[in-house]
């Protein structure tokens, strides 16, 4: 078996290119590490190709992925599982102890359109988070995260929004980037004219909006709007928004973090929901 050992070998070097974004949208792909992430992207059927060091094998966890890896390049369903020296997992890694491998997804971004199928499923129904300039990619993929937890259709990510596969946004999401459809590209009025053309609820937070968070009267279709913690909303106006909600804070406090602001909105809906569902009974 072919071990590369160069910085210098030439799908090293393309795959190093990865971690750049101008490459990632050119190439419509992306770098994960880390057992369980690439275990996520072999799931949803992500993966174009992947590379592990020897130390993996070790592990019981490692060699079976290595071996279900190397069993799709037998197939032709993978273009590569190929074993590296650790000096070279290390410069295709973004982080400081690397967990053995390092794998090449395929970006699976969706139309909006397209991407509420639930939606399409339950015409009744629907949730969208809508992320305006959440520029922490920490704080970015645990929204995501969240929102496909609480069972959204779709992120929508308007401009000045992080990058959704920056590595630190795809560590952050938990391996949620797989499941979650990411939709990019797109204006806010274009976001805005859907949302009115298919009867979505427009809400989004605000410290100086009078109805308390979990007093808001939420209707079935909803597109939820989080902005950055510092700046609140960017591209969406206030004049477009159905519903201000604000989440109590004691004093001296002057905002929660954004991924937790938004997690408390996006859990209430579905709390409400719920409720609803089952008559005024959570079960």
């Amino acid at each position: 078996m072919e071990i590369i050992s160069s910085l210098q070998n030439p799908l090293i070097k393309e795959t190093k290119k990865l971690q750049q974004k101008k490459y990632r949208d050119i190439r419509k792909e992306f770098l994960v590490e880390g057992v369980r992430l690439v275990e996520e992207g072999l799931k949803a059927g992500s993966l174009s190709g992947a590379f592990y060091e020897e130390d993996l094998l070790a592990q019981e966890r490692g060699r079976l992925l290595v071996e279900e890896l190397s069993l799709l390049v037998q197939e032709k369903a993978l273009a590569y599982c190929v074993q590296v020296a650790p000096p070279v997992l290390q410069s295709l890694a973004e982080t400081r102890t690397p967990q053995g491998i390092v794998a090449v997804a395929r970006q699976k971004e969706a139309v909006l359109g397209e991407a509420t199928a639930t939606a399409a499923a339950k015409p009744e129904r629907g949730l969208l988070l809508v992320v305006d300039g959440v520029s922490d990619p920490g704080n970015f993929g645990t929204l995501i995260r969240t929102a496909w937890a609480a069972g959204a259709e779709a992120v929508v990510c308007l401009q000045g929004t992080a990058d959704c596969y920056n590595a630190k946004t795809i560590r952050a999401t938990m391996g949620a980037v797989f499941s979650a459809p990411l939709i990019t590209g797109v204006s806010w009025e274009d976001v805005r004219r859907w949302c009115r053309a298919h009867g979505y609820q427009i809400i989004a937070g605000d410290l100086a909006a009078n109805t308390v968070y979990f007093d808001g009267d939420y209707a079935p279709k909803a597109a939820l709007v989080v902005g950055s913690e510092g700046q609140g909303l960017s591209a969406v106006r206030r004049e477009d928004v159905d519903l201000c909600v604000r989440i109590p804070l004691a004093n001296g406090v002057e905002s929660l973090n954004a991924a937790v602001a938004g997690g408390l909105l996006l859990y209430e809906i579905m709390r409400q929901r719920a409720l609803a569902t089952v008559g005024g009974n959570v079960v």
